[in-house]
């Protein structure tokens, strides 16, 4: 039997959104939606009365794929995205028939409507948005300054059949804490209810954390769809709430699943020779876990406990694992428990599942208390970026023990000048791209992606049979990962998920390095060449590691 204490759950996974809904704009405070929604549903070989995957791209209408002009003047033919970017769709030729006018709420013959949900100041918000600054994150108006320059060129760009896209903004006045908490239902209703009614919109964009658990819930009750919604949650919850909800952050079913595997090839059963005593160091590993104590991610926690037992033969009594409310009041006192857990019971590898706010805290926690283990990486809510660790109160803490799995690439390549979004800002104003966001570019090209991928018929059905019809996208480099909606989380084809990511790399922490993404010391080394893993296709061993070569 695996160790348990009082208040604390079985293994769980997810990327936590409180300090992420500053540090990236497409996460959402978090908080498990579990009951069913009418419409569409998914099964396994895709919504129900809709026959086996691939559908039809796009969804709807009679429109010319891969051949012709596309609406911006473009040559196109076969693997020519529609515009120059490798996380756009397939290009089309520019239609020229009737759309369907009003094809659905927030929808007409000349616009797409969508919302931005924006939550009020808080003091939780306040000391994100600090740590967000100290890391180097651009506040949120720099970020919708840079986002409405791509709007207007996505507009242009891609092919909306004859419409464009048009953004709201709603104040609301709900809590993002008490949301994040689970807590705040009927104020996310009203709110996905003036979207819908109100403001008549097709979507809530999820471009600023909108997309909590209780708003994702009332926004399928609704008929809304929530691009972003859900973050991490389990493939479960977007199937009960299909066609509605959808997240390019990776969805905790497959995290766990890339997890399971990665611990039994690279860590079980071994000496933990990268912590940093030598009492440790002498122990064979076992684990402790830090995450949010959200219910969707306990769903995988039990994903993961199946695969450990069934598929790897792991012994689970290597696992200890400590939870904490997703509070920023409560996350040092958290942090200072779960240390004192993890080393009463001999943990000589403690797995990071929280916000990088609460990772420092952690390991603050642990030099106070002269303790080091290894620093095992899931890559949640952008603790696999340089600034990150860079912020941590003592970094000496994990000089040499921190490594893991990253679903991110290097920060260079999604922010900055050199990045996929610095390289279109540059082209379409002239100017250097301010520093530390991307202006949400991944997920306005998501959004913009499935809106065609619908076809001129626009509504939630057939945006869900485009997004599954779409090929994997983001080759050859994958700066945001490789993207799928077409491969089910266990990895088999043709099975369908709600969220785009699908694949990690694996890092390690030189302290000695200097990022190239803000010139400070402290910087991720990536192994394996930088290459990516789903799925099946992880090394059986780590990679040599804390070196200078």
């Amino acid at each position: 039997m695996r160790t348990t204490s009082p208040g604390r759950h079985s293994r769980g996974l997810g990327r936590f959104g409180l300090i992420a809904f500053v540090f990236a704009a497409s996460l959402a405070l978090t908080m498990v939606a579990s009951a069913a929604s009418s419409g569409v549903r998914l099964s396994s070989t895709g919504p129900a009365n809709e026959g086996p995957y691939p559908y039809q791209y796009p969804a709807s209408g009679s429109v010319q794929v891969g051949s012709g002009k596309t609406i911006s003047g473009g040559r196109c033919s076969s693997g020519t995205p529609q515009f120059a970017s490798p996380y756009a769709v397939p290009c089309i030729a520019k239609f020229a028939g009737n759309n369907g006018g009003a094809t659905y709420d927030g929808v007409t013959s000349k616009q797409i409507v969508l919302t931005t949900r924006m939550f009020p100041t808080t003091a939780n918000l306040q000391l994100a948005e600090a740590e967000a600054e100290a890391a180097g994150v651009a506040i949120p108006q720099v970020s919708l300054q840079v986002g409405e320059v791509f709007i207007k060129y996505f507009n242009k760009v891609f092919d909306l059949y004859g419409r464009q896209v048009v953004i709201k903004t709603l104040n609301t006045q709900a809590n993002s804490t008490a949301e994040a908490l689970g807590q705040g239902q009927a104020q996310a209703c009203a709110d996905a209810a003036t979207i819908s009614t109100q403001l008549h919109s097709f979507a809530e964009d999820g471009l600023y954390g909108g997309g909590t658990g209780p708003f994702s819930q009332c926004a399928a009750n609704d008929h809304l769809v929530e691009f972003n919604g859900d973050p991490y949650y389990d493939e479960g919850t977007f199937q009960s709430l299909n066609p509605y909800v959808w997240s390019l952050t990776q969805d905790c079913t497959r995290l766990s699943s890339n997890e399971a595997e990665v611990v039994a090839k690279m860590l079980i059963g071994k000496k933990a020779i990268y912590a940093g005593e030598a009492a440790l160091q002498s122990q064979t590993r076992k684990f402790g876990s830090y995450f949010p104590n959200v219910p969707a991610y306990i769903t995988c926690a039990k994903n993961f406990e199946k695969l450990a037992e069934t598929k790897y033969h792991l012994p689970l009594g290597d696992f200890v694992d400590y939870t904490y409310s997703p509070d920023i009041a409560t996350f040092s006192q958290s942090a200072q428990q779960a240390i004192v857990q993890f080393k009463a019971e001999g943990v000589t590898t403690v797995i990071i599942g929280s916000d990088p706010y609460s990772a420092g805290l952690l390991t603050k926690a642990a030099e106070a208390q002269d303790y080091y283990p290894e620093w095992f990486l899931e890559g949640t809510a952008l603790t696999d970026e340089d600034q990150s660790v860079q912020a941590f109160d003592d970094p000496t803490e994990v000089d040499n023990h921190l490594f893991g799995m990253s679903e991110l690439s290097p920060p260079t390549e999604t922010t900055g000048p050199d990045s996929l979004a610095g390289k279109l800002y540059k082209k379409l104003t002239g100017h250097t791209i301010p520093k530390g966001t991307d202006g949400g570019y991944a997920t306005l090209v998501y959004i913009f992606d499935a809106l065609q991928a619908a076809g001129p018929d626009l509504t939630p059905g057939n945006l869900a049979r485009g997004l599954h019809a779409l090929p994997n996208l983001g080759a050859p480099l994958y700066q945001y990962g490789n993207w799928s909606w077409n491969s089910n989380p266990a990895g088999k084809a043709g099975g369908g998920d709600h969220t785009a990511g699908t694949d990690a790399r694996f890092v390690w922490w030189d302290s000695g390095g200097v990022s190239k993404i803000n010139g400070k010391p402290g910087t991720y080394v990536v192994a394996f060449g930088g290459k990516r893993f789903s799925l099946g296709q992880w090394p059986k061993a780590l990679p040599p590691m804390f070196t200078s070569g």
